[in-house]
């Protein structure tokens, strides 16, 4: 499930590696090699024109290369793999340029910790949800480290419940990213999983509360209450369903 949210996403936003800037960068390359026995003067000065822009291109890359590992902390040998994500990254057309891209690299390794791989799937993702739902990369890699601690999932996972929150009008407010980081703790205390969190939430939204914030702090309070009084805390199922009955009353 998670795979296809996330995968469907960037074909919406229209991500396509083929046509990635360094692809662009290959190509035109490879013209300009062609035309120089055409062009003769012409070419040779295009050439250079273009070795001018590839060593500056370059000096920026490493530039900002310097700045993630300063942010960061990161040692010699893992800004290696970090270089790698953010070419990666950059070829699949994430970031406005290299400083772009580089902002988002140390925001979520400074709050993930995360590195190689993992460092490359968050940012890459959180990113993608910018583009998609205008989320800022630093909140929506915030809530999904908070979720990722608190219901023990990955951050594609974390994600993909953004994303799917999003899709269906709870950002509508702008408040998702806020609500899910700040009531993940609580819905864990009553042995909720992030699924649970999200679907009470949907339960509250689509029952006219308008503002995402207030389902929280409605429903929870009743929620526990209830839970106890209804002798459900042995049946998760008993104590979801009661969950989203609860928060349906409170927010009518």
């Amino acid at each position: 499930m998670a795979g296809g949210v996330i995968g469907n996403l960037m074909f919406a936003v229209g991500f396509k590696i083929a046509e990635g800037p360094l692809r662009r960068a290959e190509d035109q390359l490879s013209s300009l090699r062609g035309g120089v026995f055409a062009f003769g003067a012409a070419a040779t000065a295009a050439m250079g024109a273009f070795a001018i822009a590839s060593v500056k291109a370059a000096s920026d890359f490493e530039k900002n290369m310097s700045q993630v590992q300063m942010a960061t902390g990161q040692t010699d040998q893992q800004m290696l793999a970090t270089k790698e994500i953010a070419k990666n990254l950059y070829s699949q057309n994430f970031g406005e340029n290299w400083q772009d891209l580089s902002g988002a690299i140390s925001t979520t390794a400074q709050i993930t910790g995360q590195t190689g791989a993992a460092l490359e799937g968050t940012t890459k993702n959180a990113m993608l949800l910018g583009r998609a739902f205008n989320f800022e990369v630093g909140e929506s890699v915030r809530t999904t480290d908070t979720m990722m601690r608190q219901f023990g999932i990955t951050s594609e996972q974390s994600m993909t419940l953004l994303a799917q929150g999003a899709q269906k009008g709870l950002d509508k407010t702008g408040e998702l990213l806020d609500t899910a980081n700040e009531y993940s703790v609580s819905f864990k205390s009553l042995g909720f999983g992030a699924d649970d969190m999200f679907n009470t939430l949907a339960a509250g939204s689509q029952n006219g509360a308008f503002n995402l914030d207030k389902v929280g702090k409605k429903a929870l309070p009743t929620i526990n209450r209830g839970i106890k009084r209804g002798g459900c805390n042995a049946n998760p199922n008993r104590s979801r369903a009661r969950a989203l009955t609860i928060t349906r009353m409170v927010t009518a």
